[in-house]
């Protein structure tokens, strides 16, 4: 397999792929479609405008066991997430970054695109936003949201915790759970 022909994940992270926990490389280091359900725990920061944000965003809503599904479908140059998060949906598309953003992760998720730092270590797959854009402006710092997510194996099955904060507001949304099947 030619480094072109790589899964996106392994051609953005090289060798440090390898460190990653069996769970976690399985969702990122393969192609095609993969499908994942569990269970969820999800908190919203309370209000209002917090839920309505959540609500215009496809973000999913406060829940304990909330069912998960989410579907990769995955070719060397892009990935495709579908997530359900009970009755919510959304999704996004993922690509290796250009120019400026070569080696970072670039997500468009509807009118959002996010800039992520991606590391791989031993223990977990480590996304961090970097850069925002709405509708292909960028954001500025005090406006744009902060996301450090985690990808873990617990139990032998994938984990993911996924806190957002916007710098104006607060801790927006915080959801995390685990899928089995990786």
């Amino acid at each position: 397999m030619t480094t072109q022909d790589a899964p996106l994940f392994r051609r953005l992270l090289g060798p440090a792929m390898d460190l990653l926990p069996d769970a976690v490389r399985h969702v990122h280091d393969g192609q095609g479609r993969l499908e994942l359900s569990g269970l969820a725990q999800i908190d919203i920061m309370p209000g209002l405008l917090p839920r309505l944000i959540c609500a215009l965003m496809g973000l999913p809503r406060p829940g304990r066991n909330v069912p998960v599904t989410v579907i990769f479908d995955r070719t060397p140059t892009v990935e495709h997430w579908h997530r359900r998060f009970g009755d919510r949906v959304y999704a996004s598309e993922l690509t290796a970054g250009t120019g400026a953003e070569t080696g970072l992760l670039v997500e468009r998720m509807g009118m959002i695109t996010n800039i992520f730092r991606i590391e791989a270590t031993a223990s977990a797959l480590h996304l961090t936003v970097m850069h925002c854009r709405f509708l292909g402006m960028p954001m500025p710092g005090w406006l744009a949201p902060r996301c450090a997510v985690a990808e873990r194996q617990e139990d032998g099955n994938f984990t993911f915790d996924i806190p957002i904060d916007l710098p104006w507001l607060g801790r927006l949304i915080h959801y995390r759970g685990e899928l089995a099947g990786a």
